[in-house]
């Protein structure tokens, strides 16, 4: 097998501050414990992955909860909220549109989970 690119290293480390960035923004959330958690996960999955293959394992994990989840979530908004709705203030849509940028965030942290542990999987 071939040994971690830098580049990848790169795109782990700039994924993982993306991540603790999402943590601090929680902050001012009404819950936010369960998203401080999901994205978390995925910032620490992000920082060790390179140095360790078998972080690919909880990545993977991270990937399949924060799918489930904005899976269950977006279906609760699926056709009250469009995509161009997401950049409009709360108050013209309601709580919908959190909504639909939680399930946005959760899509993040799938598809990053998913793909760097694809990835990772492959090399030494």
């Amino acid at each position: 097998m071939q040994p971690v690119p830098r580049w990848f290293t790169f795109i782990c480390w700039v994924l993982a501050v993306l991540f603790a960035v999402f943590v601090a923004l929680q902050l001012n959330d009404p819950d936010p414990i369960r998203w401080m958690v999901i994205y978390g996960a995925a910032a620490l999955s992000c920082a060790l992955l390179p140095a360790r293959k078998r972080v690919a394992v909880l990545a993977v994990v991270v990937g399949l909860i924060a799918a489930a989840w904005g899976a269950y979530i977006g279906s609760q908004v699926f056709g009250q909220v469009a995509i161009s709705d997401l950049w409009l203030k709360m108050s013209e849509k309601g709580g919908a549109v959190e909504v639909g940028r939680e399930t946005g965030g959760l899509a993040i942290v799938a598809v990053a989970m998913f793909a760097t542990a694809a990835f990772r999987a492959t090399r030494s």
